[in-house]
């Protein structure tokens, strides 16, 4: 595995999860047996695409800032595009639950838009990924998946596009965030998915290459690991 590529594996993972629930929300019908159905479904895609918005902001931007060229207008590129579509998710939770100032939109129309900003999101997501990839150092890579990973895991499960989502104020936001969505969560008995686990990083030294007997010479590849696999992953 070449550098980076537990990251790129797993950001397209999550995008591919991602568009599976949505299409199991556009596709709900409400069941008059099981009411909670159409919820459930729509809940669960709206949680996991803030969640991974969230962690994106916490742990990628600001390595983007700082190894890419230009990075500073990729980063606002991105968030005027993940804050979009924070807002509408915002709405279609709205329209769901009938709060006064969602309930006049046609949920065709909210979820057409998802489906446009999720598509808009997920191609500068990947572009954001590879500009890391080529441009950041190798050993400042290693780990990122995991990393994301673990935000997602603690982060904010409803979309919050007013809330600053950059720097310590951002980072103040998301934890307190975090905490009151999970309280509601538990008060409201909401399924919350897990999100995908990170590809596991293996053969990044050629030493290592050698003794698992799966040579592959990666040009990219260092003579020694240079740090110490996280102990979960061996798990």
């Amino acid at each position: 595995m070449t550098r980076g590529d537990s990251l790129a594996q797993t950001i397209e993972a999550t995008q591919r999860s991602l568009e599976e629930r949505l299409h199991e929300a556009v596709g709900a019908h409400p069941d008059p047996d099981r009411p909670r159905d159409n919820y459930k479904v729509t809940d669960a895609f709206t949680a996991a695409t803030s969640r991974h918005l969230a962690a994106i902001e916490a742990v990628l931007l600001a390595r983007v800032r700082h190894a890419v060229p230009a990075g500073d207008e990729l980063v606002r590129e991105y968030l005027h595009v993940a804050r979009s579509l924070e807002h509408t998710l915002a709405l279609v939770k709205g329209r769901l639950y009938g709060e006064a100032h969602a309930i006049h939109l046609e949920q065709s129309d909210l979820w057409e838009r998802v489906r446009a900003q999720l598509t808009q999101h997920n191609h500068l997501e990947r572009r954001l990924v590879a500009m890391l990839i080529q441009h950041d150092d190798p050993a400042k890579l290693d780990g990122l998946a995991r990393r994301v990973f673990d935000a997602e895991a603690h982060g904010p499960t409803r979309p919050h596009p007013l809330s600053p989502h950059t720097g310590l104020r951002g980072l103040v936001a998301r934890r307190f965030w975090a905490l009151a969505d999970r309280i509601w969560d538990s008060a409201e008995g909401r399924v919350i998915p897990a999100p995908v686990k990170p590809a596991p990083h293996r053969h990044d030294s050629l030493i290592g290459q050698y003794l698992v007997a799966d040579p592959k010479f990666d040009a990219d590849a260092t003579i020694m690991q240079r740090h110490r696999r996280h102990h979960d992953e061996a798990g």
